[in-house]
């Protein structure tokens, strides 16, 4: 026997099914929000800002020892001064693939796009990290969005 819904109840169903989806909406401007407000505080640090130590790790968000905690420098630190707070185990983790970068990284004195690219590249490890220590697809996203940039900057300086 096959039943059909009175039109209230798919009404109903509806407004319900919408009102969810704008919840989600609002939810992800924030997550948004929230992304590019510590992506803006690490791209645009200053040197003293650099040296100050957090009290939580920046990608898993736990609250360590202070000697648990370390400075991870994105772009290594011969190429750029700024970093971020985190855990041992992130920090392990961020380190191991900066050693899968572009050999030139192992230089010092590398130009003003090569150095670009290495902090754009540790920019997109620490969100592919955040993305697997918080389940949000958000910080994934935007770290793909730089592969095209960086890949051009890389290539720009082929030797």
């Amino acid at each position: 026997m096959c039943m059909t819904l009175s039109s209230d109840i798919i009404t109903h169903l509806s407004v319900f099914a919408n009102e969810r989806i704008m919840k989600l909406i609002e939810s992800e401007k924030l997550d948004i929000r929230d992304a590019q407000r510590w992506i803006d505080g690490i791209i645009y640090q200053r040197l003293e800002q650099s040296k100050i130590k957090k009290e939580r790790c920046e990608i898993c968000n736990s609250k360590e020892e202070p000697n648990n905690l370390e400075g991870h420098h994105q772009a290594g630190e011969k190429h750029d001064y700024r970093r971020i707070t985190v855990c041992l185990v992130c920090h392990r983790w961020l380190t191991n693939k900066q050693k899968t970068w572009d050999k030139r990284w192992l230089e010092e004195n590398q130009s003003e796009k090569i150095r670009q690219a290495f902090f754009l590249l540790g920019l997109q490890d620490i969100l592919e990290l955040k993305t697997i220590k918080t389940g949000n697809s958000i910080y994934r996203r935007l770290g793909e969005s730089y592969t095209e940039k960086i890949s051009a900057l890389l290539e720009m300086w082929q030797n």
